[in-house]
């Protein structure tokens, strides 16, 4: 409790501090919860929670992890402008742990710019500029690949641009405008995009002691707005970036000592309505700024009126006391160490696995070698002894040749099948050693192979006659090598024993087990021997 208590106390000394000493609150030129078009434009504002619920639980029941992530993330910014702030931290957490088990890196880019925005907007600037650095170097390898289009990553590099003001970085700050203007000539921007710049670019004119080149920059876009032509392109709800130019053109005139002229501004800046959504921020704090102004006029109510308006909003939006507020830290912690462990635990079992997998392969090879020497020795010492048993008894009467001539040819089948092994082991170590020593046995396997199956499926068919027509009347659409494996299966052959009979790897043995239940439409519970058994 103790802990938490201090927490509270440093966090509200950063708000304080943020509103007291903040020199400009960028306008949030921000992606807005349309962005990914899930919400229907003329739906009222009233029913988008619900429906953005709705939305994630259909995405749940689908399994659509594409779609759940973009729904997080725009719950996140519908929460974020309506300065609910609890639940867009715990929406964009949320969107980031599971992108990051997702691995789509659009969507993870997506799940940090929102963090970087919410961090941005409480002035958590190392973490604001990491969450917006890892978006940034995900959108610009999606766009070297064309995988997205120029306006994201001139928002990208836009974000950087708000955060490298609001740190007073004069250099990256004029780096990232320059990207941004290169970029905006690649497309058509609306043009409130370049009165933005001009905002920002007023900035660098202040940092380098020209008040009077910022206040040209700032008055020529307030003109822009207040004087938009229909056809300029310019839309109503842009002009609400004026309370930024009204607020930044009043601070400038403070700092000159020309009250009445920054009074005149601060006037003008109260007098915007509407809904302002992240803009409440500054707002509060260009409350405060007019504030000291009328109380050097000596206007005191007035000022004390307009003091007790930023106080509401610092206490309503930023107190982490008030109930919709205090759990944002402790969620946005939460999900930033369960992203670090689980990274940990990643990285912990891939070099397992890593290992696991070198002394598995090691292991196989050592065995295969081993095996392939003592199947060829045995195969030499039986072939051996049998080629004297057989000149033997090639010496008696020619109705014992006739019995011996079966026995060949019993133990000439029994050799192709010793050789099967040793072509398939050799193969094997072919691989790790290319080779053409085995051309010809090769051949003689294969023909061999032929003729093994061909003796066996006619025994097969004494046996069980009718079981392919039953077989093919169930499944259709069996092919040729099938209806071997189902053979081989309803007489419970072990999976080396399959592959020996069909010339064939093991591993292709489960490969065309698992083919051929996905052909026989079986589900999980339904086991394919008592299937193939019971036709």
């Amino acid at each position: 409790m103790k802990t938490l208590n201090n927490l509270q106390k440093n966090f509200y000394l950063i708000i304080i501090l943020n509103i007291s000493v903040l020199q400009c609150l960028q306008g949030q030129q921000l992606k807005t919860h349309f962005k990914e078009h899930i919400i229907p434009l003329n739906m009222p504002f009233d029913s988008i929670s619900i429906f953005l619920t709705k939305t994630k639980k259909q995405a749940l029941i689908k399994k659509d992890s594409t779609l759940l992530i973009n729904t997080l993330i725009t719950q996140s910014r519908f929460n974020r402008f309506k300065l609910n702030y609890l639940e867009a931290f715990s929406f964009a957490g949320e969107a980031l742990f599971i992108s990051e088990e997702y691995k789509n890196q659009l969507l993870i880019a997506k799940a940090n710019e929102e963090l970087g925005v919410l961090t941005y907007l409480y002035k958590q600037n190392e973490e604001s500029e990491s969450y917006f650095i890892k978006a940034h170097e995900l959108y610009r390898k999606l766009y070297k690949h064309h995988k997205i289009d120029v306006s994201e990553i001139y928002k990208s590099y836009y974000n950087l641009v708000l955060h490298y003001q609001r740190i007073t970085d004069k250099e990256n700050l004029q780096s990232y405008i320059d990207s941004c203007i290169v970029l905006s000539k690649k497309t058509k921007l609306p043009p409130i995009y370049s009165i933005f710049l001009d905002e920002k670019k007023a900035s660098i004119s202040e940092w380098n002691n020209a008040p009077d080149e910022a206040l040209k920059l700032l008055k020529n876009a307030a003109q822009q707005l207040e004087n938009s032509a229909p056809n300029s392109g310019l839309k109503n709800k842009d002009r609400k970036f004026l309370l930024i130019i009204y607020g930044r053109i009043a601070i400038i005139y403070h700092k000159k000592k020309d009250l009445n002229k920054a009074k005149f501004y601060f006037e003008k800046f109260a007098k915007i309505k509407g809904d302002l959504g992240e803009t409440t921020f500054y707002k509060s704090f260009l409350y405060s700024r007019y504030a000291e102004v009328l109380k050097e006029l000596n206007l005191f109510s007035l000022a004390y009126e307009y003091e007790k308006k930023s106080n509401d909003i610092s206490n309503a939006l930023l107190n982490p006391r008030n109930e919709k507020n205090k759990g944002f830290l402790t969620i946005k912690n939460y999900y930033k160490e369960e992203l670090i462990k689980k990274r940990e635990q990643l990285n912990i079992k891939n070099l397992e696995l890593a290992k696991e997998k070198e002394a598995l392969l090691n292991f196989r090879i050592t065995l295969f070698i081993i095996l392939f020497l003592v199947i060829i020795l045995t195969l030499i010492f039986r072939q051996r002894i049998k080629n004297l048993k057989f000149e033997k008894k090639q010496q008696n009467s020619k109705e014992l040749l006739d019995v011996k001539n079966k026995e060949l040819t019993t133990n000439t089948l029994q050799l192709i099948e010793k050789e099967q092994v040793i072509k398939q082991l050799s193969d094997f170590i072919k691989e790790a050693n290319p080779g053409n020593k085995s051309k010809i046995i090769l051949k003689t396997i294969e023909r061999s192979s032929t003729s093994l199956w061909d003796s066996f499926n006619r025994r097969f068919n004494q046996l069980n006659k009718g079981f392919y027509d039953r077989l093919q009347e169930k499944v259709p659409d069996l092919s040729r090598a099938d209806r071997k494996l189902c053979a081989l299966i309803k007489l419970n052959f072990s999976g080396k024993e399959m592959a020996h009979l069909l010339g064939i790897s093991l591993g292709s043995v489960h490969v065309a087990r698992h083919r051929l239940r996905k052909k026989m439409k079986l589900e999980r519970h339904q086991n394919l021997t008592s299937f193939i058994t019971s036709i």
